[in-house]
């Protein structure tokens, strides 16, 4: 490591470096690596949609006030330790109960107008890997944008 490095992060109080290790910068919701570290009951996978076409259209500015607004929304519906942002438009939400899970990220839903996502988001028990989940996300958001299925995926 270089010096001018190491000695900035033993200046770096415990809650700083909390937040460099675990904290996404541009949401300030958990991060992936915090998410690895969580044994939850029942995850949502959400992503945000057109963030593309927003950048694209109005600018990255406009595409991070949307992330940032869809994360506070999230926050404020499940709680500051149960929000992840684990790639560019794509979150996780733990909770419990898969039923009121799907309930409130409804409710963040039709209070966030304007925006759409979750489109296919699968919930899903803490043991399936997220890998799986995208592409079961990802199959069925095609699914329902062919009018195939419900707003909401949930395996057995």
């Amino acid at each position: 490591m270089r010096p001018n490095l190491l000695e900035a992060l033993r200046a770096m109080t415990e809650g700083e470096l909390y937040a460099a290790l675990y904290q996404d910068p541009l949401t300030g919701v958990l991060n992936r690596r915090a998410f690895e570290e969580v044994q939850p009951g029942a995850i949502a996978l959400i992503d945000l949609d057109s963030l593309k076409w927003v950048n694209d259209t109005h600018g990255h500015r406009a595409g991070d006030q949307s992330l940032q607004e869809l994360a506070g929304r999230l926050v404020l519906a499940f709680g500051p330790d149960a929000v992840f942002r684990i790639a560019g438009d794509e979150f996780v939400v733990v909770n419990g109960n898969r039923e009121e899970l799907a309930d409130r990220l409804e409710e963040v839903r039709t209070g966030f107008p304007g925006f759409s996502f979750g489109t296919g988001a699968t919930l899903c028990e803490a043991d399936r890997d997220l890998r799986h989940d995208k592409a079961e996300r990802e199959k069925s958001g095609h699914r329902a944008a062919r009018g195939e299925r419900p707003k909401w995926d949930q395996p057995k």
